[in-house]
Protein backbone atom coordinates (compact mmCIF):
# COMPACT_ATOMS: atom_id res chain seq x y z
CA UNK A 1 0.00 0.00 0.00
CA UNK A 2 1.53 3.65 -1.33
CA UNK A 3 0.41 6.63 -0.40
CA UNK A 4 -0.39 9.44 -3.15
CA UNK A 5 -0.49 13.45 -1.95
CA UNK A 6 -2.85 15.33 -3.48
CA UNK A 7 -3.36 19.07 -2.61
CA UNK A 8 -2.12 17.92 0.36
CA UNK A 9 -3.33 15.52 1.89
CA UNK A 10 -2.62 11.70 1.99
CA UNK A 11 -4.78 8.83 0.59
CA UNK A 12 -3.84 5.02 0.77
CA UNK A 13 -3.83 3.31 -2.72
CA UNK A 14 -4.45 -0.59 -2.65
CA UNK A 15 -2.52 -3.06 -4.50
CA UNK A 16 -3.43 -3.11 -8.20
CA UNK A 17 -5.56 0.65 -7.72
CA UNK A 18 -4.50 2.90 -10.39
CA UNK A 19 -4.10 6.86 -9.20
CA UNK A 20 -7.67 7.37 -10.90
CA UNK A 21 -9.31 4.95 -9.02
CA UNK A 22 -7.65 5.84 -5.90
CA UNK A 23 -8.56 9.48 -6.03
CA UNK A 24 -12.34 8.10 -6.86
CA UNK A 25 -12.41 6.24 -4.34
CA UNK A 26 -11.72 8.74 -1.93
CA UNK A 27 -14.33 11.65 -3.63
CA UNK A 28 -11.56 13.79 -5.32
CA UNK A 29 -12.66 15.44 -8.20
CA UNK A 30 -10.88 14.70 -10.87
CA UNK A 31 -11.46 14.82 -14.88
CA UNK A 32 -11.33 11.93 -16.35
CA UNK A 33 -13.67 10.36 -19.03
CA UNK A 34 -12.90 6.63 -21.06
CA UNK A 35 -10.32 4.97 -18.60
CA UNK A 36 -8.66 3.36 -21.20
CA UNK A 37 -5.43 6.31 -21.83
CA UNK A 38 -7.22 7.49 -25.26
CA UNK A 39 -9.24 10.57 -24.18
CA UNK A 40 -5.76 11.94 -22.23
CA UNK A 41 -8.77 13.93 -19.78
CA UNK A 42 -7.12 12.25 -16.36
CA UNK A 43 -4.16 13.83 -16.85
CA UNK A 44 -1.81 14.86 -13.41
CA UNK A 45 1.55 15.98 -12.69
CA UNK A 46 3.95 14.55 -10.75
CA UNK A 47 6.66 15.81 -8.17
CA UNK A 48 10.00 14.39 -7.82
CA UNK A 49 9.51 10.80 -9.06
CA UNK A 50 9.84 9.09 -12.25
CA UNK A 51 6.78 8.08 -13.88
CA UNK A 52 6.83 4.89 -16.03
CA UNK A 53 6.22 5.35 -19.92
CA UNK A 54 3.26 3.00 -20.16
CA UNK A 55 1.64 6.09 -18.25
CA UNK A 56 2.68 8.56 -20.72
CA UNK A 57 0.93 6.51 -23.81
CA UNK A 58 0.08 9.21 -26.13
CA UNK A 59 1.57 12.23 -24.78
CA UNK A 60 3.12 14.79 -26.65
CA UNK A 61 6.93 15.11 -26.13
CA UNK A 62 6.51 18.22 -24.11
CA UNK A 63 4.30 17.11 -21.94
CA UNK A 64 6.60 13.71 -21.06
CA UNK A 65 9.32 16.00 -20.06
CA UNK A 66 7.29 17.43 -17.13
CA UNK A 67 6.16 14.71 -15.66
CA UNK A 68 2.71 14.27 -16.72
CA UNK A 69 0.79 11.34 -17.46
CA UNK A 70 -2.45 9.74 -17.29
CA UNK A 71 -4.19 8.65 -13.78
CA UNK A 72 -5.49 6.09 -14.85
CA UNK A 73 -2.65 4.56 -16.43
CA UNK A 74 -0.43 4.72 -13.49
CA UNK A 75 -0.37 2.38 -10.61
CA UNK A 76 2.08 3.09 -8.27
CA UNK A 77 4.66 1.37 -6.89
CA UNK A 78 6.52 4.06 -4.20
CA UNK A 79 4.62 6.94 -2.59
CA UNK A 80 3.92 9.62 -5.26
CA UNK A 81 3.17 13.45 -5.03
CA UNK A 82 0.65 14.70 -7.92
CA UNK A 83 -1.12 17.79 -8.84
CA UNK A 84 -3.63 19.24 -11.03
CA UNK A 85 -2.13 19.38 -14.70
CA UNK A 86 -1.51 23.21 -15.53
CA UNK A 87 -3.53 24.74 -18.29
CA UNK A 88 -0.48 26.62 -19.64
CA UNK A 89 1.60 23.61 -20.65
CA UNK A 90 -1.62 21.48 -22.54
CA UNK A 91 -1.87 23.28 -25.37
CA UNK A 92 0.43 22.31 -28.38
CA UNK A 93 0.95 23.80 -32.06
CA UNK A 94 -1.34 22.99 -35.34
CA UNK A 95 -0.79 24.61 -38.64
CA UNK A 96 -4.14 26.05 -40.76
CA UNK A 97 -3.74 23.91 -44.09
CA UNK A 98 -7.22 25.24 -44.87
CA UNK A 99 -10.01 27.26 -44.73
CA UNK A 100 -13.38 27.15 -46.79
CA UNK A 101 -16.74 29.14 -46.09
CA UNK A 102 -19.45 26.52 -46.06
CA UNK A 103 -21.82 29.38 -46.02
CA UNK A 104 -21.59 33.22 -44.82
CA UNK A 105 -21.52 32.06 -41.33
CA UNK A 106 -19.91 28.15 -41.18
CA UNK A 107 -16.11 27.92 -41.70
CA UNK A 108 -14.31 24.80 -42.30
CA UNK A 109 -11.09 24.91 -40.90
CA UNK A 110 -8.50 22.19 -41.24
CA UNK A 111 -5.36 22.10 -38.81
CA UNK A 112 -2.42 20.04 -39.46
CA UNK A 113 -1.07 19.13 -35.71
CA UNK A 114 2.51 18.95 -34.77
CA UNK A 115 2.29 15.71 -33.64
CA UNK A 116 -0.78 13.21 -34.08
CA UNK A 117 -3.79 13.57 -32.29
CA UNK A 118 -5.11 10.49 -31.25
CA UNK A 119 -8.85 10.89 -30.38
CA UNK A 120 -12.59 9.52 -30.44
CA UNK A 121 -15.02 10.25 -33.07
CA UNK A 122 -17.58 13.10 -31.43
CA UNK A 123 -15.11 14.65 -29.19
CA UNK A 124 -13.74 17.96 -29.42
CA UNK A 125 -10.69 20.07 -29.06
CA UNK A 126 -9.65 23.38 -27.58
CA UNK A 127 -8.72 26.46 -29.41
CA UNK A 128 -6.50 29.76 -28.15
CA UNK A 129 -7.23 32.81 -29.74
CA UNK A 130 -4.42 35.61 -30.20
CA UNK A 131 -6.37 36.92 -27.21
CA UNK A 132 -5.55 34.20 -25.19
CA UNK A 133 -9.20 33.42 -25.34
CA UNK A 134 -10.04 29.68 -25.63
CA UNK A 135 -12.78 28.28 -27.40
CA UNK A 136 -13.98 24.72 -27.82
CA UNK A 137 -14.70 23.17 -31.18
CA UNK A 138 -16.00 19.49 -32.32
CA UNK A 139 -13.70 17.51 -34.43
CA UNK A 140 -15.70 16.90 -38.10
CA UNK A 141 -12.84 14.34 -39.20
CA UNK A 142 -12.41 10.62 -39.04
CA UNK A 143 -9.25 9.89 -37.20
CA UNK A 144 -8.78 6.20 -39.33
CA UNK A 145 -8.40 8.75 -42.48
CA UNK A 146 -6.55 11.64 -41.86
CA UNK A 147 -3.91 13.64 -39.47
CA UNK A 148 -5.52 17.17 -40.73
CA UNK A 149 -8.06 18.15 -37.41
CA UNK A 150 -11.32 19.37 -38.85
CA UNK A 151 -13.32 21.44 -37.03
CA UNK A 152 -16.71 23.16 -38.34
CA UNK A 153 -16.96 27.22 -36.92
CA UNK A 154 -20.14 29.19 -36.42
CA UNK A 155 -19.78 32.85 -36.57
CA UNK A 156 -21.25 34.34 -33.38
CA UNK A 157 -22.16 37.79 -33.11
CA UNK A 158 -19.97 39.60 -31.10
CA UNK A 159 -17.80 36.48 -30.90
CA UNK A 160 -14.31 36.97 -29.77
CA UNK A 161 -12.47 33.38 -31.21
CA UNK A 162 -14.97 33.18 -33.79
CA UNK A 163 -14.75 36.58 -35.83
CA UNK A 164 -10.97 36.02 -35.50
CA UNK A 165 -10.73 32.79 -36.76
CA UNK A 166 -13.07 34.19 -39.62
CA UNK A 167 -11.18 37.24 -40.21
CA UNK A 168 -7.60 37.05 -38.96
CA UNK A 169 -6.68 33.79 -39.25
CA UNK A 170 -4.81 32.56 -42.05
CA UNK A 171 -3.62 29.79 -44.13
CA UNK A 172 -0.61 28.88 -42.44
CA UNK A 173 -0.92 30.46 -39.41
CA UNK A 174 0.22 28.35 -36.01
CA UNK A 175 -2.65 28.37 -33.23
CA UNK A 176 -2.38 26.55 -30.32
CA UNK A 177 -4.99 23.56 -29.30
CA UNK A 178 -5.62 21.72 -26.15
CA UNK A 179 -7.71 17.86 -26.47
CA UNK A 180 -9.26 16.15 -27.44
CA UNK A 181 -11.73 15.35 -24.96
CA UNK A 182 -15.36 14.97 -24.36
CA UNK A 183 -17.52 11.76 -22.95
CA UNK A 184 -19.99 11.84 -26.32
CA UNK A 185 -17.80 10.22 -28.12
CA UNK A 186 -18.43 6.67 -30.32
CA UNK A 187 -16.08 3.55 -29.20
CA UNK A 188 -18.47 0.77 -29.44
CA UNK A 189 -17.31 -2.70 -31.07
CA UNK A 190 -20.72 -3.92 -31.69
CA UNK A 191 -21.23 -3.32 -35.37
CA UNK A 192 -24.62 -4.47 -35.20
CA UNK A 193 -26.31 -2.44 -33.20
CA UNK A 194 -28.60 0.70 -34.36
CA UNK A 195 -27.35 4.39 -33.87
CA UNK A 196 -29.22 7.39 -34.20
CA UNK A 197 -28.19 10.63 -34.67
CA UNK A 198 -29.78 13.99 -33.76
CA UNK A 199 -27.95 17.39 -33.68
CA UNK A 200 -28.80 21.35 -34.90
CA UNK A 201 -26.35 23.87 -36.41
CA UNK A 202 -23.01 23.21 -36.44
CA UNK A 203 -23.96 20.14 -33.77
CA UNK A 204 -23.42 18.32 -36.87
CA UNK A 205 -19.83 18.11 -36.76
CA UNK A 206 -19.09 15.25 -33.85
CA UNK A 207 -21.89 13.46 -35.57
CA UNK A 208 -19.83 13.62 -39.11
CA UNK A 209 -17.38 12.37 -37.52
CA UNK A 210 -19.34 9.36 -35.82
CA UNK A 211 -20.74 8.45 -39.07
CA UNK A 212 -17.52 8.72 -41.26
CA UNK A 213 -15.84 6.92 -38.34
CA UNK A 214 -18.54 3.91 -38.40
CA UNK A 215 -18.75 3.58 -41.60
CA UNK A 216 -15.31 2.98 -42.32
CA UNK A 217 -14.95 1.07 -39.63
CA UNK A 218 -17.72 -1.15 -41.31
CA UNK A 219 -20.63 -0.81 -39.10
CA UNK A 220 -23.54 -2.87 -40.22
CA UNK A 221 -26.29 -1.82 -38.18
CA UNK A 222 -28.75 0.90 -39.04
CA UNK A 223 -27.42 4.90 -38.79
CA UNK A 224 -29.74 7.44 -39.15
CA UNK A 225 -29.21 10.84 -38.83
CA UNK A 226 -31.33 14.02 -38.41
CA UNK A 227 -29.54 17.60 -39.27
CA UNK A 228 -31.85 20.22 -37.68
CA UNK A 229 -31.96 24.41 -38.95
CA UNK A 230 -34.73 27.32 -38.66
CA UNK A 231 -33.21 28.12 -42.01
CA UNK A 232 -31.82 26.41 -44.91
CA UNK A 233 -28.69 27.54 -44.64
CA UNK A 234 -27.79 26.10 -41.73
CA UNK A 235 -27.67 22.85 -43.49
CA UNK A 236 -24.85 23.78 -44.59
CA UNK A 237 -23.74 19.88 -46.11
CA UNK A 238 -26.98 18.96 -47.25
CA UNK A 239 -25.66 18.58 -50.54
CA UNK A 240 -22.66 15.51 -48.91
CA UNK A 241 -24.45 13.86 -46.51
CA UNK A 242 -27.74 13.22 -49.42
CA UNK A 243 -24.86 11.77 -51.67
CA UNK A 244 -23.12 9.78 -48.32
CA UNK A 245 -27.24 8.35 -48.11
CA UNK A 246 -26.98 7.16 -51.33
CA UNK A 247 -23.78 5.62 -51.54
CA UNK A 248 -24.15 3.80 -48.16
CA UNK A 249 -26.96 1.26 -47.73
CA UNK A 250 -27.03 1.10 -43.96
CA UNK A 251 -26.95 5.06 -43.56
CA UNK A 252 -29.96 7.36 -43.84
CA UNK A 253 -30.28 11.55 -43.98
CA UNK A 254 -32.78 13.75 -42.81
CA UNK A 255 -32.61 17.52 -43.40
CA UNK A 256 -34.73 19.41 -41.02
CA UNK A 257 -36.34 23.06 -41.03
CA UNK A 258 -37.81 24.23 -37.96
CA UNK A 259 -38.97 27.22 -40.26
CA UNK A 260 -39.75 27.85 -44.19
CA UNK A 261 -39.29 24.72 -46.48
CA UNK A 262 -37.34 26.06 -48.92
CA UNK A 263 -35.14 23.33 -49.77
CA UNK A 264 -36.21 20.28 -51.81
CA UNK A 265 -36.34 16.42 -49.47
CA UNK A 266 -36.53 18.85 -46.33
CA UNK A 267 -39.14 17.73 -43.59
CA UNK A 268 -40.82 20.22 -42.05
CA UNK A 269 -40.66 20.49 -37.68
CA UNK A 270 -37.56 20.37 -35.37
CA UNK A 271 -34.74 17.92 -35.48
CA UNK A 272 -35.50 15.91 -32.21
CA UNK A 273 -39.26 15.89 -33.04
CA UNK A 274 -38.80 13.91 -36.15
CA UNK A 275 -36.40 11.79 -35.16
CA UNK A 276 -38.56 10.64 -32.27
CA UNK A 277 -41.92 10.29 -33.96
CA UNK A 278 -40.30 8.05 -36.74
CA UNK A 279 -38.10 6.22 -33.71
CA UNK A 280 -40.79 5.38 -31.12
CA UNK A 281 -39.13 2.59 -29.86
CA UNK A 282 -35.44 3.23 -29.36
CA UNK A 283 -34.47 -0.48 -26.91
CA UNK A 284 -30.98 -1.51 -28.43
CA UNK A 285 -29.98 1.88 -29.84
CA UNK A 286 -27.27 4.04 -29.07
CA UNK A 287 -27.81 7.78 -29.25
CA UNK A 288 -25.72 10.78 -29.98
CA UNK A 289 -26.85 14.31 -29.30
CA UNK A 290 -25.56 17.62 -30.44
CA UNK A 291 -26.37 21.07 -30.19
CA UNK A 292 -28.55 23.84 -28.71
CA UNK A 293 -28.41 22.68 -25.39
CA UNK A 294 -32.44 22.69 -24.43
CA UNK A 295 -32.72 20.41 -27.43
CA UNK A 296 -30.15 18.14 -26.12
CA UNK A 297 -31.56 17.70 -22.69
CA UNK A 298 -35.23 17.43 -23.89
CA UNK A 299 -34.46 14.37 -26.45
CA UNK A 300 -32.42 13.18 -24.10
CA UNK A 301 -35.31 12.08 -21.72
CA UNK A 302 -37.41 11.27 -24.28
CA UNK A 303 -35.07 8.81 -25.89
CA UNK A 304 -34.55 7.36 -22.68
CA UNK A 305 -38.49 7.11 -22.54
CA UNK A 306 -38.43 5.81 -25.91
CA UNK A 307 -36.29 2.74 -24.63
CA UNK A 308 -32.84 3.92 -24.93
CA UNK A 309 -30.51 2.80 -22.47
CA UNK A 310 -29.57 5.64 -20.44
CA UNK A 311 -25.68 4.81 -20.79
CA UNK A 312 -25.87 4.62 -24.72
CA UNK A 313 -27.37 8.25 -24.66
CA UNK A 314 -24.33 10.57 -25.44
CA UNK A 315 -25.40 14.38 -24.98
CA UNK A 316 -22.70 17.09 -26.18
CA UNK A 317 -24.55 20.55 -25.58
CA UNK A 318 -22.98 23.36 -27.11
CA UNK A 319 -23.37 26.25 -24.67
CA UNK A 320 -22.58 29.78 -25.55
CA UNK A 321 -20.18 31.77 -23.84
CA UNK A 322 -20.01 35.73 -23.29
CA UNK A 323 -22.26 38.26 -25.85
CA UNK A 324 -22.82 34.79 -27.89
CA UNK A 325 -26.53 34.76 -26.54
CA UNK A 326 -28.16 33.78 -29.44
CA UNK A 327 -29.07 30.04 -30.45
CA UNK A 328 -27.07 28.21 -32.14
CA UNK A 329 -29.08 27.61 -35.75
Amino acid sequence: MFTIKFDGNDFYCTDGESVLDCLLRHKIKVNYSCKTGTCQTCLLHAENCAIPAGAQTGLPKNLVIQNYFLACLLYPDSNIDVSLATPSDLFRPATVTEKNYLTDDVLQLLLKPDEKLEYYPGQFINLKAESETVRSYSLAGNPDESDLLELHIKRMRNGKVSNWLFDELQVGDEIEYQGATGNSFYAKEDLEQAVLLIGTGTGLAPLLSIVRYAISRGHRGEIVLYHGSRHSSGLYLNDQLIKLAKTVENFTYHACLSGKIDLNDALQGRASDLALQHHKELTGWQVFLSGEPEMVKDAQQRCYLAGANLDEIHTDPFILRDLRRRRRK
